[in-house]
């Protein structure tokens, strides 16, 4: 006589997170929360550039699914100080923008302090680089040890500092939305 094997439990997978972004600093950047969350987090950089269409995302998304229930989370990580951006990026209704605005430059400086007068994205590295210790050698497409580890133990910190500003204006920073899912996912 034939025994019954039990059925598995089914496995829940983790949500993956895909982040389009325009260029280095910002693939830096999701590379290292990825380290640091230990979450499926695919990131499409330099493929897409500033051709962000809803086609060639859905596109994008539909690739990354193994199975029809795939739940697959999109998000938009790009400078608003480009012109036209902001347009494209509100096309994409199936994508979270996690857009700054001037740049994701903006978002490493709420880490340190508060931001509410315009300011675009040089001045942003000036700032950063002339009065935070942890950022004198700032280089775009790069994060050192000591800038991670700030960008870690403040983000709860920069959050808070981005929800203060009014969305798509200079300045403001979404990236905080990434943050909170992935945290909650973390839980």
């Amino acid at each position: 006589m034939k025994k019954k094997r039990s059925q598995r439990p089914q496995r829940k997978m983790k949500p993956v997170f895909i982040v389009f972004c325009e260029g280095e600093t910002e693939e830096a950047y999701v590379n290292f929360l990825r380290q640091k969350y230990r979450l499926p987090i695919k990131v499409v950089s330099h493929i897409t550039g500033l051709s962000i269409y809803p086609d060639i995302l859905r596109r994008y998304i539909q690739a990354e699914k193994i199975d029809p229930h795939d739940t697959i989370t999109s998000f938009l990580m790009y400078d608003l100080d480009t012109k036209g951006i902001a347009e494209k990026i509100a096309a994409c209704k199936d994508c979270i923008s996690i857009a700054s605005n001037p740049a994701v430059e903006l978002w490493f400086l709420l880490h340190a302090g508060e931001q509410k007068a315009a300011i675009c994205a040089d001045d942003c590295i000036e700032k950063m680089t002339k009065s935070l210790p942890d950022w004198r050698d700032y280089r775009k497409g790069t994060l050192t040890e000591r800038q991670k580890r700030q960008l870690w133990d403040c983000r709860g910190l920069a959050s808070a500092r981005a929800k203060q500003l009014r969305e798509g204006e200079n300045p403001s920073s979404l990236l905080y939305r990434l943050i909170e899912r992935m945290d909650a996912v973390n839980r």
